[in-house]
């Protein structure tokens, strides 16, 4: 089959011939429609995580797929030949991902792709969407309280500004300047321009009373630091990034939450049924042909991406 591989670390990729993969015990195979990026994925090109998780050459990589079940492993009777999914591969080895015509995925990281999702948007959503769900879930937000979304036109970003406006929340987006509109299509009450402003003071003069919480999936940990000192007793602070000092919130009464994302089928059956209540918005997606996947590898690795990149095949 044809996949898109790197050879080494740290060098661009090409297009091979690869062996089809097998379906085993618990498993599908999937026909892969789309594929999507993820900074996860940039750090493994770049062989930051090669010491970390088992790998190997050619290396094909992105865990986040749309497509068709070609073929069904054994104990996974709720799945059949033809039925369309997406969600995210679930193996911890590096190198069997998504970027080939034909892709394994676990049956407890995958569900149904509903009718209303686009296959680009499909791919787009799963370990996106997932993190900004358990970013914001914990916060219990409702009208009234202010949440601050640092890198909210990211591909996390994007849906925690979301998923945080269908709380009812006042939602305060911290992005660049370039992504006013996108942020506020998305929900956000408030933008800041990170680059021009000081955050810190801007939500003081915005937020007399404090904040509930913050969701830091961009930024360093010295930002999100100063921020929390305005998170009001009871409130959270969630980071993608490992950056909530988790005890030095808790002396002030804070929740802090190092996310690491559980991608689960019900999870994501959560996010599809946002979508198709038509409360959770398509983000802006940049698509690739596989030929093209340097091209997308070098979008990510910039770190300002607005929305998702997506290689369709």
């Amino acid at each position: 089959m044809r996949a898109f591989a790197f050879d080494e670390f740290a060098k661009p990729g090409s297009i091979h011939d690869v062996p089809t993969p097998e379906a085993g015990d618990g498993q599908l195979r999937v026909k892969v429609a789309a594929a999507a990026l993820n900074p996860f994925d940039s750090s493994v090109a770049k062989g930051f995580l090669k010491d970390h998780m088992p790998h190997h050459f050619p290396l094909v990589p992105c865990s986040d797929i749309a497509g068709r079940i070609d073929e069904v492993g054994g104990g996974v009777g709720q799945w059949k030949v033809g039925d369309e999914v997406f969600g995210l591969l679930g193996t911890m080895a590096i190198g069997e991902g998504a970027l080939a015509e034909f892709a394994i995925a676990t049956a407890g990281t995958i569900a149904r792709r509903p009718p209303s999702m686009d296959v680009q948007f499909a791919a787009a959503l799963p370990l996106a969407g997932v993190s900004a769900q358990m970013c914001v879930d914990p916060m219990d937000l409702t009208a009234g309280k202010t949440v601050v979304i640092l890198g909210a036109a990211g591909g996390i970003g994007g849906f925690a500004v979301q998923l945080a406006k269908l709380t009812g929340a006042h939602v305060i987006a911290v992005t660049r300047s370039v992504n006013s509109d996108y942020v506020r299509h998305l929900g956000a009450d408030e933008v800041i321009d990170y680059s021009t402003e000081d955050v810190v003071a801007t939500v003081r003069r915005s937020q007399p009373k404090g904040i509930a919480g913050i969701v830091h999936t961009s930024g360093d940990a010295d930002a999100v630091a100063a921020l929390s000192a305005l998170v009001n007793e009871g409130g959270y602070v969630t980071s993608m990034r490992g950056a909530a000092k988790v005890e030095d919130l808790a002396k002030r009464n804070l929740t802090g939450i190092n996310i690491r994302t559980m991608t689960t089928t019900a999870a994501l059956e959560k996010l599809a049924a946002l979508v198709e209540s038509g409360m959770l918005k398509r983000p802006e997606i940049k698509t690739f042909k596989l030929e093209d996947s340097n091209q997308a590898f070098d979008d990510i690795g910039t770190g300002h991406v607005r929305g998702k990149l997506v290689v369709t095949l």
